[in-house]
């Protein structure tokens, strides 16, 4: 092997298994695959989880106000009378420059405000809980609308094979009209009616295959998948255990206790109620502790008793020469009390107060909203259950009105249109059975979602 093929085949390798972890590995997609890669790629759900992450920076943010604050300073100035440094210490110490240097190191530290900036740390806290109640809701959201694009997409299929299979019987009838026509035993009419009956069918399939293209290009978008979808195969899920039907109300209650919308508002509401707490602390007074050390220093200082000898040259002063260097430290308390602020304060609380309430108000609205929910898809799940039942009984009874009529046509015993109009009947029999069918399925998935109980695991493979 080569020196430039031994280069290339890790690269290679290392390619492969890196699209390999992008996209469904086989060329067919299943539904628990399809879950499964919208999770990881959905644009939407990484959004929410991005709000997460922002906001637990928020809350980091946040915490800082309690924790110790180091500052380091360093100044250099030039001035054109001579200054005196350190400010405020006894002339002994003072020494006099036009340029003049300065270093300081200094520690802050919040030591009381009235549980007011606790607060705060607390409503940032909360508003992160609240923003992964909300990513976890968004996690449902997408899992169901990528099941149910899926299955839709599935019903489109069934749609379609089945409109094939009726495109090829109908080719067969007029195949065998026309030979009826040519004995004499029907009217050129018949063999009209059938391709008119399967140019329709034609035209319906057309409309089926642009609907279930359309229906691709929205499961793609949904999961966050560039490019064309493999072929969706549907491998039905582990049958869940068998329960006892909780009744309406146990699920009412359980949906409004389990959607994660509602967790979301509880803590937005708590964090407004702390918020609104740590704004009327803002009135009361502040404490910082405050110390510091600082370096003061010049090129060529003069002393104070330079200074006073240079004035008075007649009186001899002893004139030691003064360091470049003196440093000073700081230790004290700053208390901080706000006595007039413009109304600042009081529109702050009239705003986070006006927030508490909106809240609130926004958690009864999802309340109601649940409850209506949930009886809907009650609804749904039985109005399906029960249409499916019915259509199976029609299907069945199409198939078996259709086998006679075709049998009385190649006798002589009956006409066409009866032919066409079973044929017609069996088609829209099915295919209102397998739309019936993905229905049941997904009013499943819309009252598990409303109950705020659809997770992945609900679509694990089955044995």
């Amino acid at each position: 092997m080569s020196a430039l093929s031994r280069f290339v085949a890790p690269l290679a390798v290392c390619a492969f298994v890196g699209a390999a972890s992008e996209a469904p590995a086989s060329g067919e997609l299943t539904l628990q695959e399809a879950v499964k890669y919208a999770l990881e790629h959905s644009p939407e759900l990484k959004s929410d989880r991005v709000e997460v992450t922002r906001r637990e920076g928020l809350l980091t943010a946040a915490r800082s106000s309690r924790r110790p604050q180091l500052d380091l300073a360093a100044d250099a100035a030039r001035s054109r009378f001579e200054h005196g440094y350190p400010a405020g210490t006894p002339p002994a110490l003072l020494r006099f420059d036009q340029t003049t240097y300065s270093a300081a190191a200094e520690l802050k530290f919040l030591a009381w405000d009235f549980h007011k900036t606790e607060m705060e740390i607390a409503a940032a806290r909360e508003r992160v809980l609240a923003a992964s109640s909300a990513a976890e809701r968004k996690q449902q959201e997408v899992i169901f609308e990528t099941a149910r694009l899926f299955l839709l997409c599935l019903t489109y299929t069934d749609l379609i094979r089945a409109t094939e299979a009726r495109i090829q019987s109908l080719q067969a009838l007029l195949d065998r009209t026309n030979q009826l026509v040519a004995a004499g035993r029907a009217v050129p009419v018949d063999a009209l009616k059938v391709r008119t009956r399967l140019a329709q069918m034609e035209s319906d399939l057309a409309t089926l295959k642009s609907a279930q293209r359309s229906s691709l290009s929205a499961l793609a978008a949904v999961m966050g998948y560039e490019g064309d979808l493999p072929a969706l195969r549907y491998s039905p899920a582990a049958p869940p255990p068998s329960e006892p039907k909780p009744g309406e109300a146990t699920l009412l209650a359980s949906a409004v206790s389990s959607r994660p919308e509602i967790r979301s508002l509880d803590h937005e509401i708590q964090a407004a109620e702390l918020g609104l707490s740590a704004v009327r602390r803002s009135a009361w007074p502040r404490i910082d502790l405050r110390a510091a050390a600082i370096q003061y220093g010049s090129n060529t200082p003069v002393g104070f008793p330079q200074l006073i000898a240079g004035m008075l040259p007649s009186i001899p002063i002893h004139t030691p020469l003064a360091g470049n260097a003196a440093t000073d430290w700081i230790l004290g308390a700053h208390v901080s009390f706000r006595v007039f602020d413009g109304g600042r304060r009081k529109g702050q609380e009239q705003e986070a107060a006006a927030k508490l309430e909106q809240l609130r108000l926004a958690r009864r609205q999802l309340a109601l909203r649940i409850a209506r929910e949930v009886r809907v898809a009650l609804a749904d799940l039985e109005s399906a259950q029960s249409r499916v039942r019915a259509l199976m009984d029609s299907v069945a009874e199409s198939e078996r009105v259709l086998h006679d009529e075709r049998l009385k046509f190649e006798a002589g015993r009956s006409v066409i249109n009866f032919v066409l109009e079973a044929e017609s009947a069996l088609l829209t029999s099915q295919s209102l059975l397998s739309q019936a069918q993905r229905s049941v399925a997904i009013a499943e998935l819309t009252l598990d979602l409303t109950r705020g109980q659809l997770q992945a695991a609900r679509f694990a493979a089955g044995p």
